[in-house]
């Protein structure tokens, strides 16, 4: 997987056009990982919402067992990218976060163990 630009460049939240790129990219790289967990579009949700205390951008894929969040606010350099258990898609709470390296996600085997871990995670076969 080729990590875009956003998630590598520093987050300036008053930037309309870079919060819009960001967002487009990280809709997108969760799309993917819906697809390569053969998620079928009503089996799962993207959400966007913004951290307003820390001035977070947080994008989710949540199924009713999985949750992959991608966040990125002004004081960091790069995204972060984690899963975590949940029950529900309305879940918020769930099992603790584990942390995914971007630089792992840019190899293949890197992503394919992430699927990997991922489909554990969701329960999936595959």
């Amino acid at each position: 997987m080729k990590i875009p630009k956003s998630f590598t460049h520093a987050h300036v939240p008053d930037n309309r056009s870079a919060c819009a790129t960001l967002q487009r990219d990280a809709s997108r790289v969760l799309r993917r990982f819906a697809g390569d967990l053969s998620l079928r579009q009503r089996d799962f949700d993207i959400r966007a919402r913004r951290q307003r205390r820390h001035q977070v951008e947080v994008f989710s894929l949540h199924t009713e067992t999985l949750c992959v969040q991608i966040a990125h606010g002004p004081d960091r350099n790069a995204a972060s990218v984690s899963f975590r258990t949940c029950r529900g898609r309305g879940d918020m709470s769930g099992g603790r976060d584990n942390v995914v390296s971007l630089d792992s996600l840019d190899t293949p085997q890197g992503y394919t163990d992430l699927l990997t871990s991922l489909r554990a995670v969701a329960g999936r076969r595959g």
